[in-house]
């Protein structure tokens, strides 16, 4: 029975199985279905390229297959060049990559790669300062600037004094954060005149740093190109004014560009004096915006690596200061009424309007394009221009213009080019006019008999040329006008010149012309100055020409950099006539004052000029030397303390403890300090140093919060066995939050004192107490003590 009933069992295990096989064999003959290809394994590993470390961590992929990959803008940023084009985030092999060969260290998540200059891109070395916005201010006040000048004559054989007349010269501003109103003006009387006066301009002036444009409404001067002529306007100006932004760089700068083999040390050599110094890694380099301060010359590049090794290249450059940068843009709108007879007359303006602009435009950093329009009733002027630079080859300029007036049309074409070639020197240009050119400066001239001169000429051709002798400190220089005025009269100018120094700053010169053309002139100048002494210097000079001869002798000493300075001339003259004369200038706190003297033959002649400012402004009235742009009204807080303009002593602070420093640099930073050991002993202070950066044409008030603490004493505490209470201890005052600390010798600066003091004193764990008197000193430190604290 057992057996019976245990065969269907095991047959049906047998069957299961067979079953099972079957099905599996099965599954192995068919086909296996598709699955997803695996992700790429992030990897952050650490560079070398060529055996050097980059110092950072980058991000590569490794594939399916176990190549390694990485994003196109992390390659850039490792200075390799990836294959073709695609976005940042493209994963790009490295074995794309031409020429490149890596090596991974999966232990020690490293990677070095190995890769040609060709596939490696030049690490960028900025030499300059990326451009700043600092913002500017103004104060709310007045200022005059005021020339006063007279003159007289004394006849000596007549014995007969003259005054031959005065003037008095304004320039006034009123300015605040909305700008600046400006007028300047004349007021004078002769001999041959009474008194009168003169209005020259009038303007509002305001600036916008941040889009870098100045507005002017008022009588203005118009833009320009090289080849157009601005003229005067009233009406309404606007314009690009880079001056805003002085730490903007506007023309293009030389490129350096190289490869150093190992880590090195990069110096820039510009005509031999070291311009720029940075250290640079291993492979391609490129040294961006080198500062230069000369338009040609040699740039000498000084790679040391870390065993003193040298390796130097040159190159020569050119670097025009007229080119704007790749998309600069520089321009000048204006509009309104031509104003004529400026200088003799307060109001000559024109009733028909005119409308003129310029432009500039950075194409590239060597290509330049130029824009000029002018337009009237009777006038339509236009031009275009383009300037190149073509390095070695030097500077290219051209410039084609169109004008029509009352039915007459006219051309102008201009061209240039100015190259240095190491010591040798080129200029050459030309300008000519066909048909009836004629701009706004020509059609609203003043006719003269009846007649308008445009002042176009048909034809100006120059060329000149110069070379300099370094070894020998000489120089020479030639150069030849051909001029073809608008009434036929025609000039052929050739002239040289020659200069030459010595040791000891000794020097001599010569220039000599000749016309050849319908003035048939000629002239010539030979001269020699050196110094005398420290401060003073000697020269004389020779002249000749047509109308005779003459010669000059003079001493002279110039301005020193003195709060107080002084300068003077002697010259005497002879030749055609005989002269003596002298004159001389002191700068004084508050004006200058200049004078002249000459005598000629039986006429003696003399003037004196005084020039100074009156500035309202932080609430008083001050007098100072001519403020040219911006100035400040320092406030010290106390009399005769030095005031210290880029840490140069101009001057000390009057009674009412301020002083007027005039001419700053407008929009750029200015430091100034006070002498703290000017201050009084009980002056308290803030701080000694501020930057300010002033917008043109006004003023700032500089308050350094200088103040005489009248409630302040310095008092000696000892304990009760004489002793000087230790330094560090604590000191309260009754009736102060605020602790003091002793300093040496029991010493302890207490402020906020009163009639009656009571102070407990903390010291080694222990309390003392001490009561004082004070009564304040006016000029001097109140000092209290030795007081016993118990």
């Amino acid at each position: 029975m057992v057996q019976l009933k245990q065969r269907p069992r095991f047959s049906r295990r047998l069957a299961t199985g067979l079953v099972f096989l079957f099905a599996l064999s099965l599954a192995q003959l068919s086909p296996a279905p598709a699955s997803a290809e695996p992700e790429p394994v992030e990897l952050q590993l650490e560079v070398k390229v060529n055996g050097y470390p980059l110092d950072l961590i980058a991000g590569f992929s490794q594939l399916a297959d176990g190549k390694l990959a990485s994003a196109r803008s992390e390659l850039a940023e490792l200075g390799i060049t990836a294959p073709g084009e695609g976005p940042d985030d493209e994963l790009i092999a490295l074995a794309t990559v031409p020429g490149l060969s890596y090596v991974y260290d999966d232990l020690n998540q490293a990677i070095e790669l190995k890769v040609p200059n060709t596939s490696r891109i030049a690490k960028t070395v900025d030499s300059g300062d990326r451009g700043e916005l600092v913002e500017s201010s103004s104060g709310n006040g007045l200022a005059l600037n005021y020339s006063a000048y007279a003159a007289a004559s004394y006849n000596i054989e007549d014995a007969l004094a003259e005054l031959n007349g005065g003037s008095l010269s304004l320039d006034a501003r009123a300015f605040s954060d909305f700008g600046v109103v400006q007028q300047t003006g004349i007021i004078g009387t002769t001999t041959f005149s009474d008194m009168t006066a003169l209005r020259l301009d009038t303007s509002w002036n305001y600036s916008d740093e941040k889009r870098i444009l100045s507005y002017r409404l008022g009588d203005i001067v118009s833009g320009g190109l090289g080849w157009t002529r601005p003229i005067r306007l009233g009406g309404a100006q606007v314009r690009r004014n880079f001056s805003l932004r002085p730490d903007l760089i506007t023309r293009p700068l030389p490129q350096i560009e190289g490869t150093a083999a190992v880590p090195s040390t990069l110096d820039v050599y510009i005509n031999g004096v070291k311009s720029y110094s940075s250290e640079v890694q291993e492979g391609p380099f490129k040294v961006d915006r080198i500062p230069v301060y000369t338009n040609s010359g040699t740039a000498k590049v000084v790679l040391t690596d870390s065993t003193g090794r040298e390796t130097q290249t040159e190159s020569a450059f050119y670097s025009a200061p007229e080119l704007l940068k790749t998309d600069l843009l520089d321009f000048s709108a204006e509009a309104g009424v031509i104003r004529r007879d400026y200088g003799t007359e307060s109001f000559g303006y024109a009733d028909e309007p005119v409308i003129l602009g310029s432009m500039r435009y950075g194409i590239s950093d060597v290509l330049n394009g130029e824009a000029h329009a002018e337009l009237s009733a009777d006038l339509i002027m236009g031009g275009v221009g383009a300037a190149y630079n073509a390095g070695q080859f030097g500077m290219f300029n051209a410039a084609a213009a169109a004008s029509l007036h009352d039915g007459d049309t006219g051309f102008l074409a201009f061209g240039s080019w100015e190259a240095q070639f190491g010591d040798f020197g080129l200029t050459l240009s030309t300008t000519r006019t066909l048909g009836d050119f004629m701009d706004l400066a020509a059609v609203t001239a003043i006719p003269i008999d009846g007649k308008v001169n445009s002042g176009i000429p048909e034809a100006l051709d120059r060329i000149a040329v110069n070379y300099n002798m370094r070894d020998i400190k000489a120089g020479v220089g030639l150069s030849f006008i051909h001029r073809l005025s608008s009434n036929g009269e025609r000039s052929l100018i050739l002239g040289g010149g020659y200069s030459q120094s010595f040791a000891g700053g000794i020097s001599v010169y010569a220039n000599a012309f000749a016309d050849f053309g319908d003035q048939e002139d000629y002239g010539a100048t030979i001269g020699f100055s050196m110094p005398l002494g420290e401060t003073m210097n000697g020269s004389a000079t020779g002249y000749a020409d047509s109308s005779g001869y003459s010669a000059v002798a003079e001493v002279s000493k110039p301005h020193s950099n003195d709060p107080l300075s002084t300068t003077w001339r002697v010259a005497h003259s002879e030749g055609g006539s005989r002269q003596t004369a002298a004159s001389g200038q002191v700068r004084l706190s508050k004006a200058s004052v200049s004078g002249y003297a000459a005598q000629q033959d039986d006429m003696a002649r003399a003037n004196v000029v005084v020039d100074g400012a009156v500035v309202m402004a932080g609430g008083g009235v001050m007098l100072g030397p001519t403020i040219y742009d911006s100035f400040a009204v320092v406030d010290a807080g106390a009399e005769g303390v030095m005031v210290q303009h880029e840490n140069r002593d101009i001057g000390k602070t009057g009674g009412n403890g301020k002083l007027l420093v005039a001419n700053l640099q407008s929009h750029q930073k200015n430091k100034l300090a006070v002498n703290v050991d000017d201050l009084p002993l009980n002056a308290g202070f803030q701080e000694t140093e501020i930057v300010i950066v002033p917008r043109a044409l006004s003023g700032v008030v500089v308050n350094f919060g200088i103040s005489r603490d009248q409630t302040a004493a310095l008092v000696i505490l000892t304990d009760a066995a004489g002793n000087f209470i230790p330094e560090s201890s604590e000191v309260a005052l009754e009736g102060s939050a605020e602790p003091f600390i002793v300093g040496y010798d029991g010493e302890v600066y207490i402020t906020g004192v009163g009639a009656g003091n009571r102070i407990t004193v903390k010291h080694g764990g222990n309390e003392c107490h001490a009561s004082f008197a004070f009564a304040s000193k006016a000029d001097e430190q109140t000092r209290i003590g030795p007081l016993k604290c118990v």
